[in-house]
C-alpha cells in the first residue's frame, strides 16, 4: 500500500508531520481529517518507484475470502472475551500466516492505535477489505454491538467463500480434462501423425477426407505453431482488453449469466449471496436504502449490479424492494414473492436469509446435475476424438492392404 508524507495542523493550530499509509491521496486525506488533523499537504512517498520489490509486491498481494473470515471470526471472539481492540488486533498479527494480509493488519492496527475507528482503519484498505465488511464493522461500532457484527460479517464471508468453492468444484474436471486433451492432441500431431504421413506418400493414394484433415492439422502443428500461439495470446489479450472495458464487461457479464447450464448457477450463487449480504447489512442497522447500494456492489457482475442500483433509485423513490424486482426478469418469481411477503410482514431480513438458503439449494442441486452430465459428455467428446484419429490412420492402411492383397 502506498506511504504519504503529509502537513497539518491541529484544533489548536499546532503543526502535525509524519507518514500514513492509505491507497489514494484521497483516502490519506480522509483518514487525517478523521484523526481531527487539517491537511494542508499529502504526497506520496516514492521508494523506488515502479520496479521497487515492495511495488511490485503490493501488484500480487491476495487475500483469500476465508483468510478474511477467519480474521472477523477470530476479532470477533476475542472483542466478545473483553479484550481492548487494539489487543485483539495484536495477538491475531502474531498468528496471521498470509504475507498481505499481516502486514495489511499491522497497518490497521497502527491507525487503531492512532486514535481511528476500526472501520476507517479498514476503508483504507479497500483492496483488501471490501464495502461491506467496512460497513458492517461501521454499524456494529456505532451501535456498540461489534461482536454481532463481526460474526454476522463471518457468516457472510464463510457463504461467499462456500460459494465460490462450488464454482471452482464444477470447472475443476473440464479443466483437467481439457489439459489433458491438448497434452495428447499435441503429441499425436507432431510424433505420431508425421510417421503415418511419410508412410502414406510412399503408398501413393488417394487419401480419405478425414485423413486429409489430418494431416494439415498436423502440418500446422509442426510448422506455424508459433503463429498459433501468437493469434492465441494476441485474441486472449483483446479479450481480457474488451471486457476491461465497461461495456464489455457488461456484455460479457450478461452473456455469462444467460449461458446455457452454467448461467442459472452463476445466477442463483450470485442472487443468493446479494440476499444474505443485504440480510446481515440490514441486521447491523444499515439503513435499507444504503445497503441495497453497498450489497450490490459485492455481487461482482456489472449486470446485475445495474439491477441493484436501479432498485435502488425506486427504493429512493418510496417504491417496495420486491416491486422493482419484479421488472427485471432474470429475477426468479420466487424470491420476489417471498421478499413480498418480508416487506408485508415486517421480516424482510429474515425472508432474504431464507431467499439467500433458496438459492445455495438450488444452486448445489444444479452443481451435482452438471457434475452427473459432465462426465459422461467429456466421455463421448474424447471418444470422438480418438474415433477420428483412429479412422484417419486405418482407412488408408485398409485401402494399402486391400491393394496388396492377391487377385484370384
Amino acid at each position: 500500500m502506498p506511504r504519504y508524507a503529509y502537513k497539518a495542523r491541529g484544533h489548536g493550530g499546532e503543526p502535525h508531520t509524519g507518514d500514513v499509509d492509505a491507497d489514494s491521496k484521497q483516502a490519506a486525506a480522509r483518514l487525517l481529517i478523521g484523526r481531527g488533523l487539517a491537511p494542508s499537504r499529502v504526497e506520496e512517498k516514492h521508494e523506488g518507484g515502479f520496479l521497487a520489490p515492495a511495488a511490485l509486491r503490493r501488484r500480487f498481494d491476495k487475500v483469500k475470502v476465508e483468510e478474511l473470515a477467519l480474521f472477523t471470526s477470530q476479532l470477533g471472539t476475542l472483542f466478545r472475551a473483553g479484550i481492548p481492540l487494539v489487543d485483539c488486533l495484536s495477538a491475531i498479527i502474531g498468528q496471521a500466516e498470509n504475507g498481505p494480509l499481516h502486514r495489511t493488519l499491522e497497518m490497521v492496527g497502527r491507525s487503531v492505535t492512532d486514535g481511528a475507528a476500526l472501520h476507517e482503519a479498514l476503508a483504507q484498505h479497500p483492496a483488501i477489505f471490501p464495502e461491506t465488511c467496512v460497513n458492517m464493522v461501521m454499524a456494529g461500532e456505532l451501535s456498540g454491538a461489534l461482536d454481532e457484527s463481526l460474526d454476522r460479517l463471518t457468516k457472510l464471508l464463510e457463504r461467499q467463500s462456500a460459494a465460490e468453492k462450488q464454482i471452482a468444484e464444477v470447472m475443476r474436471y473440464p479443466k483437467i480434462v481439457a489439459g489433458a486433451l491438448f497434452v495428447a492432441v499435441t503429441v499425436l500431431m507432431i510424433f505420431v501423425v508425421p510417421r503415418f504421413t511419410q508412410f502414406f506418400e510412399k503408398g501413393k493414394l488417394a487419401l480419405p477426407l478425414p485423413t486429409r484433415i489430418l494431416i494439415a492439422v498436423s502440418y500446422g502443428f509442426q510448422h506455424y505453431w508459433l503463429v498459433g500461439a501468437v493469434l492465441v495470446a494476441a485474441a486472449a489479450f483483446a479479450f481480457k482488453w474488451y471486457i476491461d472495458t465497461e461495456e464489455g464487461r457488461y456484455r460479457w457479464h450478461t452473456f455469462i449469466l444467460r449461458a446455457p447450464v452454467f448461467g442459472g448457477i452463476f445466477l442463483k450463487l450470485t442472487m443468493g449471496q446479494w440476499c444474505q449480504a443485504l440480510a446481515n447489512l440490514i441486521r447491523s442497522g444499515i439503513p435499507v436504502l444504503q445497503a441495497i447500494e453497498v450489497a450490490g456492489r459485492t455481487a461482482g457482475n456489472v449486470f446485475l449490479m445495474r439491477i441493484f442500483y436501479e432498485v435502488a433509485a425506486s427504493v429512493r423513490e418510496g417504491s417496495g424492494l420486491a416491486a422493482p424486482l419484479a421488472r427485471h426478469k432474470i429475477v426468479p418469481p420466487i424470491a420476489v414473492r417471498m421478499i413480498a411477503a418480508g416487506e408485508g410482514s415486517g421480516t424482510l431480513d429474515d425472508m432474504l436469509m431464507k431467499v439467500a438458503d433458496y438459492f445455495d439449494r438450488e444452486a448445489e442441486r444444479k452443481i451435482r446435475l452438471l457434475s452427473s452430465l459432465i462426465e459422461p459428455a467429456l466421455i463421448v467428446l474424447l471418444g470422438g476424438i480418438i474415433l477420428f484419429v483412429a479412422l484417419s490412420i486405418f482407412l488408408p492402411m485398409w485401402d494399402m492392404t486391400k491393394l496388396a492383397a492377391p487377385r484370384h
